[in-house]
C-alpha cells in the first residue's frame, strides 16, 4: 500500500460552497480552485448502479421520499442534482461511478471515496461492485483512499485486496480504534472533531494520519493541526483564510 499524502485542506464532495455536492460541476470547480483532494460519496441504486450521492433518498434533490433501493439508473438520470443548490446548475445530472472515476483519472485530483453502504441492499455486493470499478483504476490507486463507516465494508473490501488504501471513519472514535485500523492494514483514520479531545487526538496522531469531518472555519482548523491532526474535510477547501492557518502551521512546523 502506497498512498500519496494528503494535504491539510480536502474538499468535502468536492467544492459545495459553489457548486452542488457530489457532482462533476462539483468535481471541476474543486479542480478550478486549485483543491488537491476531494472525498465523495458513493451508494447503491435498486438496479446496481453505483451513485455518487450520501443519502440512500432523493429528498436533498426535492424529490418524493423514495428509497433509492426502488430506483434504477433509467430513474436517476432523470433527476435534475442541481437546481436545489442555485438556478445556475438546474439540470446538473446525477454523476454515476464510472463517470466520476474517468473525471478524477483526467483531472488528477486524489480522491477519498467513501462508501455510503445503503441500508436497504447487500453490504458485501456494494462493496464488490465499487471494487470492480476501481480496477481500471490501478495506476491511480497511490492517490485514491477509500472510507467507509461501515468496517464490515472495509473488511471486506480489504479481503479482495491487499494494495488498495483504506481509511476508517468514526463519528465518536472508539477506545479499539487503533486495533481496527491495524486489523484492516489501513492507511488513515478520520472522525468527527466534535467529539475530539487534544489528549485523544495526539494519541491517534502518532499512531497514524489522522483526518477529521467537517471543519469550515478558522479557529477549529487552528486549534486541530496543533493537536496533530493531518488534515480537515472542509466545504470551502480553496478559502484563503483557512489556506493562511494552514500555511502558518507549516512554518511553525519547520521552525
Amino acid at each position: 500500500m502506497n498512498l500519496a499524502p494528503l494535504p491539510a485542506l480536502i474538499g468535502h464532495r468536492g467544492l459545495p460552497s459553489l457548486a452542488p455536492e457530489n457532482t462533476a460541476a462539483s468535481i471541476q470547480s474543486a479542480v478550478d480552485n486549485g483543491i488537491e483532494w476531494i472525498e465523495l460519496d458513493v451508494t447503491m441504486a435498486g438496479d446496481e448502479s453505483l451513485v455518487m450521492m450520501h443519502d440512500p433518498d432523493c429528498r436533498l434533490f426535492k424529490q418524493p421520499d423514495i428509497k433509492l433501493a426502488k430506483l434504477n439508473k433509467d430513474a436517476l438520470k432523470k433527476i435534475d442534482a442541481g437546481r436545489w443548490f442555485s438556478d445556475e446548475f438546474a439540470g446538473e445530472p446525477l454523476l454515476f461511478c464510472e463517470d466520476m472515476l474517468a473525471l478524477v483519472r483526467k483531472t488528477g485530483v486524489g480522491l477519498n471515496l467513501e462508501i455510503k453502504i445503503n441500508p436497504d441492499l447487500d453490504t458485501q455486493r456494494q462493496v464488490d461492485l465499487i471494487w470492480a470499478e476501481l480496477q481500471s483504476y490501478t495506476e491511480m490507486f497511490d492517490r485514491i483512499l477509500i472510507s467507509s463507516f461501515s468496517i464490515p465494508a472495509l473488511s471486506h473490501l480489504r479481503s479482495l485486496s491487499d494494495v488498495i488504501n483504506i481509511g476508517v471513519l468514526f463519528e465518536k472514535v472508539p477506545s479499539n480504534a487503533l486495533e481496527i485500523t491495524s486489523t484492516l492494514k489501513a492507511a488513515s483514520l478520520h472522525c468527527d472533531q466534535s467529539h475530539l479531545s487534544q489528549e485523544l487526538a495526539l494519541t491517534l496522531s502518532e499512531a497514524m494520519p489522522l483526518y477529521c469531518y467537517t471543519v469550515n472555519d478558522t479557529v477549529t482548523l487552528h486549534k486541530l493541526l496543533s493537536w496533530g491532526v493531518s488534515g480537515v474535510f472542509c466545504d470551502r477547501a480553496n478559502a484563503d483564510d483557512l489556506k493562511a492557518i494552514v500555511k502558518e502551521h507549516q512554518l511553525t512546523q519547520k521552525a
